[in-house]
């Protein structure tokens, strides 16, 4: 039930987060009811889920990855109650697009329709990248296969397939030789297919790139506001190998994050991108003085990096990126350059197989923050890249400075290790049937 006190107290006006009900993603409802002054609502195909039920002041019946749906329960709830948003904040990827639709029709600060259709495409923002001088790989849009073998002849071998629309890795794969097209086409556009249902998304919108080479990737925290950019901080991301490149990890501070060239870069492509709120999450690929971005999402990121950055510099990325979105943040602080400490966090990865067995939580080490198992006895370990194959995440933090990332990266990494052998029960192989995850 709405908390009424509370919006009375802010004049019938309350703040709709969208995605932050999602694993990873949970502290951006603290950050919300810590700097919005009155109710705090989120929506939900399910509102009566505990996490709607114990954290949000209330819960809309929507899905918020449709903007006309999400629109149009807005407008009922605003029809029963008199109460209309003051602010709309996207958490996820697949809220971007809703929150500007909700917003632009209360009239709210939100990012412009030019900005989200750079943003919401891999296509129009290389684009815009080329455009602006920023650097990034070389690429080509295809639909079909057919399509496909022109772009990999104008492009070359090895190459990147992707989809246009998505994020989290999914349908990612590199392609060595001409050989493999066939099936790396059927993988990439397989995966998009997936989800396809859930966030509406259309057959035949792909993106193949050059393979850049380099040996980090790392991710780039840029906060907007007031016409001001400023890197909170630069995270290295612990990558899988080929063909999927699934992020396995992430650690703050990075190794990079001294790297005025890089985060010049970082800021240049929120520019090229014209993102002027909010948190953005640049992905960049580093080879020396060898620079190439990824892409950019207009939302901070996810894979809990900002609760890295919290705990690491005692800035809370989230509490930015919501008060420039309902207008109260003062101004936004100065790239920090003592860290408390370093944090890291490991994705639990089962071998192929089917889990048979979930365990209770073993005892941890003092810097071991959380440990969060996600599979279920019954869920199948998936061989793909992407977000769906993980099956829990080790968080970790270790006070102080003077700690050496790849030592820390080692530890962590193992960590995980013992913890899923600890956990988890798998049987079977890659082809003893059950359920996919």
């Amino acid at each position: 039930m709405l908390n009424r006190a509370a919006a009375a107290a802010n004049d019938d006006r309350y703040l709709l987060l969208l995605g932050a009900d999602i694993p990873l993603r949970e502290r951006a409802i603290v950050s919300a009811l810590r700097t919005y002054p009155g109710p705090v609502l989120g929506m939900s195909t399910h509102p009566a889920s505990p996490l709607g039920n114990r954290f949000f002041d209330h819960v809309l019946r929507g899905d918020y990855c449709n903007a006309d749906q999400a629109l149009a329960v807005v407008q009922e709830f605003e029809k029963e109650t008199g109460l209309r948003p003051d602010a709309v904040v996207p958490v996820i990827e697949m809220t971007v697009h809703v929150s500007v639709a909700v917003a632009r029709h209360y009239g709210l600060p939100t990012l412009s329709d030019e900005c989200l259709s750079l943003v919401r495409d891999k296509h129009t923002m290389k684009l815009a990248f080329e455009r602006a001088g920023v650097p990034c790989a070389r690429h080509r849009t295809f639909g079909t296969l057919d399509e496909l073998r022109q772009a990999a002849a104008e492009l070359g071998f090895p190459l990147v397939l992707k989809p246009r629309d998505f994020a989290g890795n999914v349908g990612t794969v590199l392609v060595p030789a001409a050989e493999e097209l066939p099936d790396a086409f059927d993988y990439c556009r397989g995966a998009l297919l997936e989800v396809a249902p859930t966030y509406d998304f259309s057959d035949g919108r792909y993106q193949a790139e050059e393979f850049v080479s380099a040996p980090r990737e790392v991710s780039v925290e840029v906060a907007h506001h007031a016409g001001r950019r400023v890197v909170l901080a630069v995270t290295d991301k612990s990558k899988a190998g080929a063909p999927y490149f699934s992020e396995m990890g992430q650690l703050v501070p990075s190794v990079e994050s001294d790297n005025e060239a890089l985060r010049r870069v970082a800021t240049d492509a929120c520019e090229a991108l014209l993102i002027d709120r909010g948190v953005a999450h640049v992905e960049i690929l580093v080879d020396g003085d060898r620079l190439s971005v990824v892409e950019v999402a207009a939302r901070p990121g996810g894979d809990g990096i900002m609760d890295l950055v919290e705990r690491v510099y005692g800035t809370s990325p989230y509490d930015l990126h919501i008060a420039s979105y309902h207008g109260r943040a003062d101004r936004l602080p100065d790239f920090p350059t003592v860290p408390r400490g370093i944090g890291a966090t490991a994705f639990l990865k089962t071998p192929p197989g089917t889990v048979t067995e979930v365990r209770p939580l073993p005892d941890t080490t003092s810097r071991e923050t959380s440990l969060h198992p996600t599979a279920k006895a019954g869920d199948r370990s998936r061989s793909d890249g992407s977000y769906l194959a993980r099956a829990g995440l080790l968080e970790y933090f270790a006070p102080g400075t003077g700690h050496d990332p790849r030592v820390v990266r080692a530890e962590v990494d193992e960590l995980a290790r013992i913890r899923t052998e600890q956990i988890f029960t798998v049987t079977g192989g890659p082809d003893d049937g059950g359920t996919p995850r």
